[in-house]
C-alpha cells in the first residue's frame, strides 16, 4: 500500500468534517434571543472560556455550574416544605 492510497481515505474524511462557525445552537439552559445571538457571533470566545463546546455543527451552550452557596438555596427544603 502506497501513501497515495492511504490518503484517499483521509482526504474523504476531511471533507465531510464540518469547518467553520456552527449552524445550530443547543444549551442545557433557558436562552435568550441576544445571549444565542452573542454566543452565534462570538462562539470561538465562549469555546475559549469554556460556556460552550462545538461538537460538529452544533455549538453547545453550558450553564456555568453553581456554586455550593447556589445550589444549597436551590436544593435545600425549606421549613415546611415538601419534597
Amino acid at each position: 500500500m502506497t501513501i497515495a492510497n492511504l490518503s484517499k481515505p483521509l482526504e474523504k474524511i476531511e471533507a465531510a468534517r464540518h469547518v467553520g462557525q456552527p449552524t445550530k445552537i443547543i444549551a442545557n439552559y433557558p436562552v435568550g434571543d441576544e445571549e444565542a445571538r452573542d454566543a452565534s457571533v462570538n462562539w470561538r470566545q465562549w469555546v475559549a472560556e469554556e460556556r460552550a463546546s462545538v461538537k460538529g455543527k452544533v455549538l453547545w451552550l453550558m450553564q456555568p455550574p453553581l456554586t455550593v452557596e447556589e445550589w444549597a438555596a436551590r436544593y435545600t427544603p425549606q421549613e415546611g416544605q415538601v419534597h
